[in-house]
């Protein structure tokens, strides 16, 4: 009997623009893998710009973090259970961090995953797409193997 090789699959998850939230390709090939699917949102300055602009007024709240926070964890659950209804068990986290790339491979090392997907838009190049965005600086430092999906 082969061993499994890929157990644990990160995706980042990029909330700066909404249209990306499509995670069908992550959990489809951990689905494929019979792997665990780690969801990982990194809240940055572009991602906060979104979602305030896409955000409904919210009265009386208070505290932007803590509302901004709860937003991102109701994405995430959204996703989690889009995965577990494709029978992938999936879990959701995020952080507060402007280094999107290390906050990655943090993720990557602390929950020793066996796969990073990430995805890259590819718009001018691959070389310039890989060498030039998240995806480029994931794929150069990863303690894992990375799989760049063109989106």
């Amino acid at each position: 009997m082969v061993a499994q090789v890929v157990r644990r699959i990160l995706a980042p998850v990029e909330l700066a623009e909404r249209r990306d939230l499509d995670l069908g390709y992550a959990i489809g090939l951990a689905a494929q893998l019979r792997a665990d699917l780690l969801l990982f949102a990194v809240i940055d300055t572009p991602t906060t710009v979104n979602l305030i602009g896409g955000h409904r007024a919210r009265s009386g709240t208070g505290d932007f973090e803590k509302a901004l926070r709860d937003e991102v964890r109701g994405i995430l659950q959204q996703l989690v259970d889009q995965a577990a209804a494709a029978g992938v068990q999936a879990l959701g986290h995020l952080t507060f961090a402007e280094d999107v790339e290390e906050q990655i491979l943090k993720e990557a090392l602390v929950q020793q995953v066996d796969l990073i997907l990430v995805r890259s838009r590819g718009r001018t190049g691959l070389m310039k797409a890989l060498l030039g965005n998240t995806a480029g600086e994931v794929l150069k430092a990863a303690p894992c193997p990375v799989l760049v999906a063109r989106t």
